[in-house]
């Protein structure tokens, strides 16, 4: 979608100093107009075709049907007809660091590896990402600050620094598990929300699973007061979960979102009432589940948008990872998926907030690829596309009070051209034609290229 007035006005400057005529003006329009394309604002409202979005100074100045737009004179004209524009994406759970080509290791948590995935979540449309809760240090927050700065591009990082568990009881892969802090009693408890208060995090993360029986679980007596204390500093807290009777008594107990659905059973009535009542936001994290029902591999790795970002050796051995599964593991992952597609269709119905939460990061759940997974897995339980679109646009930005998820004037021009409408069919999100950061469009090729 790159546009290139200057080699033409440069070749026409010539032309008429040779023949002794005028010069032409120079634009008087910092305005970039975007014409013709079939706009997705990302509010839930149907698409509107044939429309014009406006972008000065890296934010977006009007969007709408052409003929509500007025394109200023001397505005740079970009024409998309035929193209579908929406927003960037906004994923409120992924992790940063970890993987690196066939590696998933706590050494591969570099500022190289993290700005590298950083450019592999813009490149598949992902504008934003928190890293919730396995930074183990401050490159995070250093790196953010260059991105605030200017001087940094890729997806915009967040964080929510470590997160908070029992002693040796977070993450479920041995290689994040040390990011965690462990907490024992509740003095000690606040003592560690008091330390990522003090960073620039922009959440509280809490694991409350016990893995199957393998660690303890952090319960009522320590998660209440890591509740009371976030809520002291203006901190939300997100929770881990894996059973409904945790998530009713952490709605209880006052927590602002869940980084997962139950899966050990159906969301109950009551438990969804309470979490709309009490503005709780979901994060449905359909994919990662979903995945643990093949017992061979299932098609989105065949998908070629894949292999744009991931080696073929990488896929390889995501396909072995699926031999040899054990068919009652399968079927009973299968049983626990239909619960959580049961779960979201009574969320959704009810009005709950559902934002994006993919868990991309760690092993084989790629970064930037499985967010398209997500949103078809979405609608494959029942959303509609537009739906899906705001669960992964506007409502996470309004959680994180980012300005963007919007096409809407004063937001951020943080958008993706589509060579497909997504309205006709939510795997059309992987058309990608062009991403947008700030006005600025990512340079896709050079991306592919080096990977």
């Amino acid at each position: 979608m790159t546009n290139r007035p200057l080699a033409t006005f440069t070749l026409l400057t010539f032309w008429l100093a040779a023949c002794g005529g005028t010069e032409p003006e120079a634009p008087t329009s910092t305005i970039v107009a975007y014409e013709g394309a079939t706009l997705i604002t990302g509010d839930g409202g149907p698409p509107l075709g044939g429309g014009v979005l406006l972008v000065d100074d890296g934010k977006i100045t009007a969007a709408g049907l052409a003929a509500n737009v007025t394109v200023p004179e001397g505005a740079t004209v970009v024409d998309l007809t035929g193209k579908t524009v929406m927003p960037t994406m906004v994923d409120l759970h992924g992790h940063l660091g970890f993987i690196q080509d066939l590696s998933f290791d706590y050494a591969n948590y570099t500022r190289e590896n993290i700005i590298d995935q950083l450019n592999r979540y813009a490149y598949y449309g992902v504008g934003t990402i928190v890293s919730l809760g396995t930074d183990p240090g401050e490159l995070a927050f250093t790196i953010q600050a260059e991105q605030q700065a200017g001087t940094l591009g890729g997806a915009r990082i967040h964080t929510a620094f470590r997160g908070i568990a029992r002693p040796n009881a977070g993450p479920g892969a041995p290689t994040m598990r040390q990011t965690a802090l462990g907490a024992s009693t509740a003095e000690e408890a606040r003592r560690l929300v008091s330390e990522i208060a003090s960073t620039n995090a922009d959440f509280v993360k809490i694991w409350v699973d016990d893995r199957g029986g393998s660690v303890d679980k952090l319960a009522a007596d320590l998660y209440q007061p890591i509740i009371d204390e976030a809520h002291t500093h203006q901190l939300q807290v997100i929770a881990h979960i894996f059973y409904q009777e945790d998530a009713r008594e952490l709605v209880e107990a006052g927590v602002d979102g869940f980084a997962h659905l139950p899966r050990d059973v159906e969301m109950d009535d009551g438990l969804v009432a309470a979490i709309v009542e009490n503005d709780v936001f979901v994060m449905p994290n359909l994919s990662i589940s979903e995945r643990g029902q093949h017992t061979a591999p299932p098609s989105w790795l065949s998908d070629p948008l894949l292999l744009e970002s991931v080696s073929p050796q990488v896929v390889s051995r995501i396909e072995a990872s699926f031999e040899n599964r054990n068919p009652g593991s399968a079927s009973a992952a299968a049983e626990s998926y239909a619960a959580m597609q049961q779960s979201l269709k009574k969320l959704a119905a009810a009005g709950a907030r559902l934002v994006l939460g993919a868990d991309t990061g760690v092993q084989d759940h790629i970064h930037g690829f499985m967010e398209h997974r997500e949103l078809e897995l979405l609608v494959e339980a029942g959303l509609s596309p537009a739906e899906a679109i705001t669960v992964a646009t506007s409502a996470p930005a309004e959680v994180l009070d980012l300005n963007t998820g919007l096409l809407t004037p004063g937001k951020r021009a943080d958008f993706i051209v589509l060579n497909a409408n997504p309205m006709y069919g939510i795997s059309n999100t992987k058309q990608i034609a062009a991403v947008y950061l700030g006005g600025q469009e990512l340079d896709r090729e050079a991306l592919r290229s080096a990977w």
